[in-house]
C-alpha cells in the first residue's frame, strides 16, 4: 500500500467540492431541441438497462443556505393543484418518448424543495404513478418532506400508496447549527411527524450533513448517536456539505455573518467517525451515503431500496427520467437539463413544448460511467461488468492508472463480488468520482465549482442576490457579468 502526505496519509488536501452533478456535461451553444428529442427516442436500450424516475417538487417554506436544489423555489403553493397536473403531463411525455415505456420501473423518488407542500395534489401525483405500466410491488417508492411544513394528512396519503421509504432533513440537531443554515433551531416538530409514520411506512430516512459552519466532532457524533438510537429512524443519510454546490452559504461566510466551516482535518475526520460508528453499530450501507439498520428493515423491504438518492444514473445503461423544475434526466447517450424557474417550466408544459434548457443537455455517450459512478454506488462494481468495460476499451489509460493507484493507496479495495471503497474510501467518495472521470468531464465538474464560488463571492459583495434565484444556474452569467435580471 502506497501512503501520500496528505489527509489522513492520502493523495487529497482536502474533501471534495462537489457531490451534486458528476453527470454534466460542458454547455453547448449549438445544441438544439430537435437533437436531444432525438437522442431520447433513439438511447437504446441494453441488457442491463433499468428504469428510475424522479420528480423534483419546488415548493419550500425554508432558503437553508447549503441547498443547492432551491433555484426554482416557489413559496406560492397554491398552485399545487396546477404544478401536479403538469408535472404528471411532462412525466407521461417522457416516458412515451422512451424505448423504456411498459418496462419493470425500479425506483421512484419524490423530492424537493418540499413535496409535502403539495398537500392534496400529492394523492393526484402518486395515482399517476401507480398507474405508469411497469410499476408493481418490486418498485421503490420514496417521498421527501420537511418536518416543519408536513400535515398529518399527508402522511395518511403516503400510506394509502403504499410508499415505501419517507425521507426528512435534519442536518444538525444543534440549534446554532441549524441558525447558522437558515433552519429552524427547533426540532420540536419531529417527535410528532415520528409518531405519525410509526408502523405505517416501512421505512424511515433521516439525513444529516457533516462540515457545517459552526459544526464540532462531538457535535456530529452526538448526533448520530441520538438517531441510531431512535428505534423509529431505520435508515441515515450522512452527506459532506460542499460549498461550491452552495453559493449562498459561501456568501455568509465571506461577509462574516456565521463562523466559517470546521478545517480540513475535522471535515475528514467527521466523515471517517460517521462511517466507522455505522458499521460498528451494525449498520449497512445501502445507497451513496446511506446506512440501513437491517435489524429494522426486513430482507424484502431492503430489496426494494435502490439507493438512489444520490439522484443520478446508476449507469451508462440507466434510464433516469427527471421531471420538474431543475431536475436532470439521463440516458444511454443523452442528459436532458428541466428549466429551473418554475413559471417558465409550467408555461412550456402547458403549450405542450419539452421544458428543458437546451444549451445545458448534451447528447454525449458517457460509456465509462460505470466506472466512475461505482464509488457512488452501494453495489460497487462487479468484475463482469468492469471486465466488459475494458473489453470495449471505452477506458482510457489514463482511467486505468488512476484505478490502479487508488487501489495501491488502499481507497479502492477487492471485494467479493469486484471493486469497493475501503472505509477511507468513501471518506474521499467525491475524488475518486472525479479523479476516474474522462478529462473533459471532469472539467465540466470542476468549471461548475468555480462557477459556485464565484456566485459567492458576488452575493458577499452585493453583485448577487443572497436569493433563491442564486442557486439558479442557468442565470449564473447575469450575476457573474453584473447584470441584473
Amino acid at each position: 500500500m502506497i501512503h501520500a502526505s496528505g489527509l489522513l496519509g492520502t493523495r487529497y488536501d482536502g474533501l471534495a467540492r462537489n457531490t451534486i452533478d458528476y453527470w454534466m456535461q460542458p454547455d453547448d451553444p449549438t445544441m438544439s431541441m430537435p437533437r436531444v428529442l432525438h437522442a431520447i427516442e433513439s438511447a437504446p436500450v441494453l441488457p442491463e438497462s433499468s428504469l428510475r424516475l424522479y420528480l423534483h417538487v419546488p415548493f419550500c417554506a425554508q432558503r437553508c443556505r447549503f441547498c443547492a436544489f432551491s433555484g426554482g423555489n416557489s413559496l406560492d403553493w397554491r398552485q399545487a393543484e396546477r404544478y401536479a397536473r403538469l408535472l404528471v403531463r411532462q412525466l407521461r411525455r417522457m416516458w412515451a418518448r422512451t424505448a423504456m415505456q411498459g418496462r419493470s420501473i425500479r425506483s421512484v423518488n419524490i423530492g424537493g424543495g418540499s413535496p409535502d407542500l403539495l398537500g392534496p395534489a400529492m394523492a393526484s401525483v402518486l395515482q399517476a404513478v401507480h398507474e405508469l405500466p411497469g410499476f408493481g410491488d418490486e418498485t421503490e417508492l420514496s417521498v421527501e418532506l420537511t418536518l416543519s411544513t408536513v400535515h398529518r394528512d399527508f402522511i395518511d396519503t403516503l400510506a394509502a400508496f403504499g410508499v415505501t421509504k419517507v425521507s426528512f432533513g435534519l442536518q444538525s440537531l444543534d440549534p446554532e447549527v441549524r441558525g447558522h443554515m437558515r433552519q429552524p433551531r427547533s426540532l420540536q416538530h419531529l417527535e410528532r411527524v415520528l409518531e405519525w409514520i410509526d408502523g405505517r411506512i416501512p421505512v424511515v430516512n433521516a439525513d444529516l450533513i457533516t462540515g457545517l459552519p459552526g459544526q464540532t466532532r462531538q457535535g456530529v457524533a452526538a448526533d448520530l448517536d441520538e438517531l441510531m438510537a431512535e428505534r423509529r429512524i431505520h435508515a441515515i443519510s450522512s452527506y459532506l456539505l460542499t460549498p461550491g454546490a452552495a453559493p449562498s452559504l459561501l456568501a455568509a461566510i465571506g461577509a462574516g455573518t456565521i463562523p466559517t466551516a470546521p478545517c480540513a482535518l475535522d471535515q475528514a475526520l467527521m466523515r471517517l467517525e460517521t462511517y466507522g460508528a455505522f458499521r460498528r453499530a451494525g449498520w449497512v450501507r445501502h445507497g451513496t451515503n446511506t446506512y440501513v439498520d437491517p435489524r429494522r428493515v426486513d430482507g424484502p423491504t431492503l430489496a426494494r431500496l435502490a439507493g438512489d438518492e444520490c439522484i443520478g444514473a446508476a449507469g451508462y445503461e440507466t434510464f433516469l427520467l427527471g421531471v420538474g423544475p431543475q431536475a436532470i434526466a439521463t440516458m444511454p447517450g443523452v442528459r436532458v437539463e428541466n428549466l429551473v424557474d418554475i413559471e417558465a417550466w409550467c408555461a412550456a408544459v402547458e403549450r405542450g413544448e419539452p421544458p428543458y434548457c437546451v444549451s445545458k443537455c448534451s447528447t454525449i455517450h458517457q460509456r465509462d460511467m460505470a466506472l466512475w459512478t461505482f464509488p457512488l454506488r452501494w453495489e460497487g462494481l462487479s468484475r463482469a461488468h468492469l471486465s466488459a468495460l475494458r473489453a470495449s476499451s471505452v477506458i482510457s489509460p489514463r482511467q486505468e492508472a488512476t484505478l490502479a493507484a487508488l487501489q495501491q493507496e488502499g481507497l479502492v479495495v477487492e471485494g467479493p463480488n469486484g471493486l469497493a471503497l475501503s472505509l477511507l474510501g468513501e471518506v474521499f467518495m467525491g475524488h475518486l468520482v472525479r479523479d476516474l472521470k474522462q478529462d473533459s468531464s471532469r472539467a465540466a465538474v470542476d468549471a461548475y465549482i468555480d462557477e459556485g464560488e464565484a456566485l459567492g463571492r458576488a452575493a458577499a459583495t452585493g453583485r448577487a442576490p443572497d436569493t433563491n434565484a442564486l442557486n439558479n444556474r442557468q442565470l449564473a452569467e447575469i450575476w457573474l457579468d453584473g447584470r441584473r435580471a
